[in-house]
C-alpha cells in the first residue's frame, strides 16, 4: 500500500493501469481515504472501492466503475465522502469514449476538482 501525501496539491490521483490492482491511501483535504483499484477483464473496465482507514477501515463504496467524464461517488452526498470531485478525464480534451489499459493514468487521469458551494 502506498501513501499519497497530498493528492490535492497534484490536482489528480497518480494511479496508472500498470499499477492495478493496487490500494492507495490518499490524503484529500483534511481526510485520508483508502482507494482500492481493480480491473474487470470480463467487462473490460476499471473500478474502485473507497474506505476511510482510520479508525476501523469503514467501507463507503464498493466497485464504483470508473467511467470517462463521470464524477466518482457522485450519488453520495454526505460528509464521509471526498470533498473534491474526482473526475476521470483527459487534460488535452481528447475524444475518449472508454477508459482502457492504454489511456488510464496516461491520457486519462483522475482529476480533483473543487466543489462549488
Amino acid at each position: 500500500m502506498k501513501l499519497m501525501a497530498d493528492a490535492v496539491a497534484l490536482k489528480y490521483i497518480p494511479v496508472t493501469a500498470g499499477m492495478v490492482p493496487c490500494t492507495l491511501d490518499i490524503k484529500l483535504d483534511d481526510k485520508t481515504y483508502r482507494m482500492a483499484f481493480k480491473y474487470n477483464e470480463e467487462g473490460a473496465f476499471f473500478s474502485v472501492d473507497l474506505s476511510v482507514p482510520v479508525p476501523n477501515n469503514v467501507l463507503l463504496c464498493y466497485g464504483e466503475i470508473i467511467r470517462y467524464g463521470k464524477p466518482l461517488f457522485e450519488q453520495f452526498a454526505d460528509e464521509r465522502y471526498p470533498l473534491p470531485l474526482i473526475i476521470p478525464a483527459a487534460a488535452e480534451g481528447d475524444r475518449i469514449e472508454t477508459i482502457d489499459y492504454d489511456n488510464f493514468g496516461r491520457t486519462v487521469k483522475l482529476w480533483l476538482i473543487e466543489r462549488s458551494e
